[in-house]
This record gives structure tokens, C-alpha cells and sequence, in this order.
């Protein structure tokens, strides 16, 4: 491997600048946080360092934020390494956990490290892909923990899209390890992106060039024209195939490909009988019962045109995923997850909308949101240039919402921590309560916090001594300034002219008296004592007058920043309740653990509902099936527009009490609840344990196919989990093990 690197390669890539530099701190044994552009060839870096890693006899970890990309890579490196050589951690698949190269999720990588570090003791390095995750609201925290509790003879490489403050991330861990953290900066694109707005009658065009069009049609009162994604595909043509285009709605991604399919053909004959064989290909790796789904969209595929969500079937996705590597796909409508690690470059990328649905409202897209999808374009090797589409409908256009589109805009990382309760019993079986407020003022929340307020208090001391060095007295701008004279008269004459423009009416009279209290305050304040100065002193208080005017509406934004930033005992508070409330339900009597804490240290997943219907004995009273339908509905989350199906197949009354309990208790000790238990998937997965075909569990349920094997994969993660908190329980064991066996099979079922 060395001497591939003295000639500047690896893998038969040609090596970039940024890339050697990554290697050579690598080589060195230090830890680096790499910020490059999406596209770039980051992942050659992690590549190398696995490989390297292992054929030192080191074991190395890595993590990744979602659970296509951690499968993708032990794909990648089974081939390359061999079979017994890569393990899998996900949660819902665990195979060869003790091999060298370990891919795993963040998450796992967290749970060792609180409750089985001894399984890392010789890990050299971790790799932390896609890291910018951190300000992931729902799974920023688990990143900051996993950084945190990291051992400092632990090395890691973290690979992040474009961020701002990469520096101020470095720093944070720096600190918290006592150690160097290299940074690798790459800016350039391996293929430059155009960026483009497309209005249906003004064409493609800049964001300048359409907000101008914009205003001038509306001045002149004119009614716009829906613009759809095929008036853009029909303006550009064939030639900038092949294209991703983002839409952020499932429904909109197989309508559109569907009524592109109507009309467009992209394929020869011997492209579609090759979408054939590699259907055929795919498929034999499922079992023979989930073989066929999916060939009722052939006909679309043979098309070159296909879409891609999160809803649809594992088996629907490989397939697509194959075909658009195999470069057989002219066009993918696809929703943002399609743009995270995976490694699927194109020509062009278009978006439908510049907006999205957060789960809570409909907002701007953010910059680094953009430009993780935009980045797809642009093929290395291949294309000179990569385009960027923004279709642009005028009919529901708010010129305020449109992002920037440039990357130096992208917004800095922000940190998500938040304590949940098995950090907190993790925190106090380990650490003495000096050392956990120690730990709680490590975050990058705390270390952002305190970078901030110490630059807020800079720039404070920094007007005040410009205040004392230019001798501003104490009169400015107050009445007796002679310098204010000008602006209050300035006031007085636009009160004078509004009460000259007043009528007669009622409603007049009564404005003309609050404007002549107005006045008359005015008159007297001008009519009052004056500040006797020189003239050279007016003069210049007059020159300094607009600069002492921004500094003090800037030291009225930093005083009121400081007084609303959040006070450093924040996170001591929030782990102070959490644990009177892990005390109250009798986990802990006062730092000692009891059962349940025992147990609820070693769930990862709606611990506090997980560990209480585990002690009122719902799992060893309820049948393998009722059980398989009670926990794919917990930590459920409907999506929008799904409807709940009545069912009495499962007997919830127990579960709902739980729930309603743990949620008043949980607010009255932390202000807020986190426990959460949705009943809509329990009759299907009741179903499916049961042996009912897949194909039949959906009817007249609302709930997508993608979704259900999420939440069915998800029930088989805290089946897991409960397995391992209760190992000394053979029966229940055993018990539990059946249930993961009904529900780990066929189309739920993950090949690797």
C-alpha cells in the first residue's frame, strides 16, 4: 500500500491533493477531520484506512448514520477482504461481531462504548462518516456521545460535507482528548456545477435574473403559469441524461415517473433486455417468495426511468440502486435519502420544489441540504460539468425563500446534545457526580456555548473601549445633545405634517390627540436645557455620530444574545431530573441500581416504556405474535396522512395505561415527554408473525411497504435488545427468540 501511495494512487483512482494529505496524517497515527465537497472521492480515505488498518492486524470501527450505507460498505468490503474477515452491527443484524473490520451504526458504536467497551479494546481507529450528522435533531446527540466517550488512545477520521466551522469542531474534540486533531480542507468540486433556476416562460436561468422577471411580472399585475417537472425535462433535453430529480413527497416522485413514462422512451432494445437480467439477478438474491415484487414496475424500468423512496421495499430499491449503477437508468425521481452516503453520481440533478416538509411545517430548503443533493452532478471522469435544475413554480413563489444557492453559504454545524435516560444511568453507574458535571459541560452545545459568549463579550469590551477612547460623554443622544437636535426636529416636523393631513372624523379626533400629546412631549424636550459645547466638540460628536449609532444597536443585539444564551448549569439540570424521575420509578435509590435500572441501562429505545412493560410481565404473559404487534408500535411515528386501523387482536389496555402514565410523570419532572407509543402497525405485524404474505398485510392500511419493514425491522432491534437486558431468563429468551425468527423473514428479511 505504500508504494501505491509514493505513486500517487490507490485502487486504480489517481489520488487528489486533499486525499494524500488525509493518508499521510494517517500514516503518522493521527486523527483527522476531513471537509470536502460530496462527490469528491471522500470515502477513498476511509477505504484506505480500513484496508490498512486490517492488513496491520488492527481492528478497525466503521460508523454510519443510516443503515443502507453501513450494509453498502460490509457488501464493498466482504468482497475485497473476504467473508470472515467484515462483521455487521445494526441493531436487526448482527453477523461476524467479532472481526476485524466492524461495520456498525453510530448508535451501536455508542451502546459499546457505555456497556461494552472492553469489545473496543482494540479498536485503532473509528471511522465517523457523514459526521456533519451531528446536528441531526433526532441523532445529533448519539455522534457527541460517541466523540465524548471515546478513548483518547482511540483515533478516528471523521468525513464531513463542506462546513463552515470545521475548525470549531476539531477544536471541541482537541479539547476533549487532549489531542491534535488534523484538518483536511478541499473547496473544489472534481466537477464543477452549474446552477440554474427554471421557470417554465422565462427559461433557465440565474437567481438574479429571476427574481428581476419575477417583480416585473408582478408589477404588472400578470398571472403566472404552473411550471412542471416536464416542461423542465422537455426544455433540456436528452443530453444532460442522466439525472436525479429530487422531490420531497413520495406520492409526487411515482406520479411523475409515471407520467414520464407515458410519453418518454430512453432505452434500445438491448438496454431493456439488459434491465432484465439484472432484475433477474437482484431478485435471486431475496427468497422465493419476495422474487416477484417489484416486476410491476418493469415496464417503467425498461423505460429508463424509475423512483426511489423510503417506502418502497428493499427488494424494489437494490433493484433500482443496481440499474442506476449500471448506468441503465436515464431518470430517478427520488427523495433526499437517496443523496446520503450512497455513492450515485450523475449528469444533472433537478429539484422540484425549493421547499420541504420537516414533519412540522413547510421551510426553505437549508444550503447544506441543497448541496448534499446537488452535489450528485457532475460524473468524474465522465462530464466536464455537473447541472443543477431548480424548478421554479411562480404561481406559489416566495421570493424569500429561496435559498442562496451558493456554497460558501452553507450553514455552520449546530450541536443536538440532549441527555436520554440510559446516558444518565449510564453516567452515574461510572462516574462520581464531580466527574459527571465534568462530563456534562464536555458537549460541543456547551463548548459552542461558551465560544459564543466569550465573542459577544469581546465585541462588547471592544465598543467600550472605543467608547472611552473617542470619550463619548454621557449626553449623547439624549435630549441635551446638541447633536440630537437635528433628529428630533426631524420627528417634530413628520408628527406636524401627520396631524396637518388628519380630517375631521371621529376616528381623526381621536388620532389628532394622541399626536398632539406626541408634539407637545417633543416641544418640551426640545424646548429643555442644553449641553454647552464648543463647536469643534459638535463637529465631532457629528462625524463620530453614525459609527457611535451601530455600535450601540450592536451592543443592544450582543446584550440581549448574552441574555438569552443558555446558562452553562443547563444540562446539570436536565440530568438532575432526569434522575429524580429514574428515582421516583424505582431505578435507582440513590446512586444504587436497582432491577429495572439495571435492565433500562441496557435499552437504547423508549427505555423508560421498554423496562416497565418488561416489569408488569407483559412479554412473558402475551403470545409470541401479540408481542411481535406490541413493539413494532413502540417509539412508532405515523406519517402524515396515515390513518389508524382499528384492531382486537392485541389487548393495548395495559400498554395505553403505561403510556399515559409515564407521560404525565415524565412532564412533571422535565417539563416535556419523549415517551411515545402508536397502535397503527401492531395488527399488521401481529398479522405478519402470524404468516400472513406481505402482499395482503396492506390492504386498506395506509401505511407504505418501506414504512412497515421499517417499523417491523425496528420491533426486531428491541427484541434484541430486551433479549440481551433479560440473557439470565432462558424461557423468555427463548421466547423472544421466536419472535424475531416470525418476524425476520422474506420480503423484512436483509440480504447482505
Amino acid at each position: 500500500m505504500t508504494n501505491l501511495l509514493m505513486e500517487g494512487t490507490y485502487r486504480g483512482f489517481k489520488l487528489d491533493p486533499f486525499q494524500l494529505e488525509a493518508i499521510e496524517h494517517i500514516e503518522a497515527g493521527l486523527s483527522v477531520l476531513v471537509s470536502a465537497p460530496t462527490g469528491v472521492g471522500k470515502t477513498l480515505i476511509a477505504d484506505y484506512l480500513i484496508e490498512k488498518t486490517y492488513r496491520e492486524g488492527k481492528q478497525v470501527v466503521y460508523t454510519a448514520p443510516i443503515k443502507a450505507l453501513s450494509n453498502q460498505k460490509f457488501k464493498e468490503f466482504k468482497r475485497l477482504l473476504g467473508e470472515d474477515q467484515v462483521g455487521i452491527l445494526t441493531g436487526d443484524v448482527v453477523i461476524n461481531q467479532d472481526a476485524p473490520v466492524m461495520i456498525m451504526t453510530t448508535e451501536i458504536f455508542r451502546n459499546l462504548l457505555h456497556l461494552d467497551p472492553g469489545r473496543l479494546a482494540h479498536v485503532a481507529y473509528v471511522i465517523f462518516d457523514e459526521i456533519h450528522y451531528i446536528d441531526d435533531p433526532e441523532r445529533g446527540s448519539v455522534w457527541e456521545e460517541s466523540l465524548i466517550f471515546m478513548p483518547s488512545t482511540m483515533r478516528f477520521l471523521g468525513l464531513s460535507a463542506t462546513i463552515p466551522n470545521v475548525d470549531e469542531l476539531a477544536a471541541w474534540i482537541g479539547q476533549i482528548h487532549q489531542q491534535e486533531i488534523k484538518i483536511v480542507r478541499h473547496h473544489q468540486r472534481a466537477v464543477p456545477l452549474e446552477h440554474r433556476l427554471f421557470e417554465i416562460n422565462r427559461g433557465l436561468c440565474t437567481r438574479k435574473q429571476l427574481l428581476a422577471y419575477y417583480r416585473r411580472q408582478k408589477a404588472k399585475g400578470a398571472k403566472f403559469e404552473s411550471t412542471t417537472h416536464l416542461d423542465l425535462l422537455d426544455y433540456i433535453g436528452p443530453g444532460y441524461l442522466p439525472c436525479l430529480f429530487f422531490m420531497f413527497s413520495r406520492r409526487k416522485c411515482e406520479q411523475a415517473a409515471r407520467e414520464l413514462g407515458q410519453s418518454q422512451d430512453f432505452l434500445d432494445y438491448r438496454e431493456k433486455m439488459d434491465i432484465r437480467k439484472v432484475v433477474d439477478e437482484v431478485t435471486m438474491r431475496y427468497p422465493p417468495g419476495v422474487r416477484g415484487r417489484g416486476k410491476e414496475l418493469l415496464d417503467l424500468w425498461q423505460k429508463g426511468i424509475a423512483f426511489h423512496h423510503a417506502g418502497l421495499l428493499p427488494v424494489v430499491k437494490d433493484v433500482v440502486e443496481e440499474l442506476f449503477e449500471r448506468r441503465l437508468l436515464k431518470i430517478i425521481y427520488c427523495t433526499e435519502t437517496f443523496a446520503v452516503g450512497l455513492n450515485f453520481p450523475c449528469r444533472t440533478v433537478c429539484f422540484e420544489s425549493l421547499t420541504k416538509w420537516d414533519g412540522e411545517v413547510f421551510r426553505p430548503l437549508a444550503n447544506r441540504e441543497y448541496f448534499q443533493m446537488a452535489g450528485r452532478a457532475g460524473r468524474r471522469g465522465i462530464d466536464e460539468e455537473g447541472f443543477v435544475f431548480s424548478l421554479i413554480d411562480l404561481k406559489y413563489f416566495q421570493p424569500e425563500e429561496l435559498p442562496s444557492l451558493r456554497e460558501e453559504d452553507v450553514e455552520p454545524l449546530r450541536s443536538r446534545f440532549a441527555l436520554s435516560y440510559n446516558s444518565v444511568l449510564n453516567l452515574v453507574r461510572k462516574y462520581d457526580e464531580e466527574e459527571i458535571n465534568r462530563i456534562l459541560q464536555q458537549n460541543f452545545a456547551s463548548f459552542q456555548n461558551q465560544l459564543e459568549r466569550r465573542r459577544a463579550e469581546d465585541r462588547v469590551e471592544a465598543i467600550k473601549v472605543r467608547w472611552a477612547k473617542e470619550r463619548y460623554c454621557a449626553a449623547r443622544g439624549r435630549p441635551e445633545c446638541p447633536v440630537g437636535d437635528r433628529q428630533l426636529a426631524r420627528k417634530l416636523e413628520d408628527l406636524q405634517k401627520a396631524m396637518g393631513s388628519l380630517g375631521k372624523k371621529r376616528r381623526d379626533r381621536r388620532q389628532r390627540a394622541l399626536l398632539r400629546r406626541d408634539i407637545a412631549r417633543l416641544e418640551k424636550r426640545l424646548a429643555g436645557s442644553r449641553k454647552k459645547c464648543s463647536p469643534k466638540q459638535v463637529e465631532h460628536c457629528r462625524k463620530w455620530n453614525k459609527q457611535w449609532l451601530r455600535d450601540q444597536r450592536e451592543l443592544e443585539v450582543l446584550l440581549e444574545q448574552l441574555d438569552q444564551m443558555e446558562a452553562p448549569e443547563r444540562y446539570r439540570l436536565e440530568f438532575a431530573a432526569k434522575k429524580a424521575l429514574l428515582q421516583e420509578l424505582d431505578y435507582l435509590r440513590g446512586d444504587e441500581f436497582t432491577a429495572r435500572g439495571e435492565f433500562a441501562s441496557r435499552i437504547q429505545v423508549q427505555e423508560l416504556l421498554v423496562t416497565e412493560l418488561f416489569f408488569a410481565g407483559i412479554f412473558h404473559e402475551y403470545t409470541i405474535d401479540e408481542i411481535n404487534g406490541l413493539v413494532a408500535g413502540i417509539d412508532y411515528e405515523p406519517r402524515r396522512g396515515e390513518f389508524r386501523r382499528p384492531q382486537r387482536a392485541v389487548n393495548l389496555a395495559p400498554v395505553t395505561k403505561l403510556v399515559r402514565y409515564l407521560q404525565d410523570l415524565e412532564t412533571n419532572f422535565t417539563g416535556s415527554t419523549s415517551v411515545r407509543f402508536h397502535d397503527h402497525p401492531v395488527l399488521l405485524a401481529y398479522n405478519w408473525s402470524r404468516g400472513v404474505p406481505f402482499g395482503e398485510l396492506l390492504e386498506g392500511s395506509g401505511i407504505d411497504e418501506g414504512d412497515l419493514v421499517y417499523s417491523l425491522r425496528r420491533g426486531i432491534d428491541v427484541l434484541r435488545q430486551i433479549r440481551s437486558a433479560a440473557a439470565e431468563d432462558r424461557i423468555l429468551s427463548a421466547k423472544l427468540q421466536a419472535c424475531i425468527e416470525r418476524m425476520d423473514r422474506d420480503e423484512v428479511a436483509i440480504v447482505l
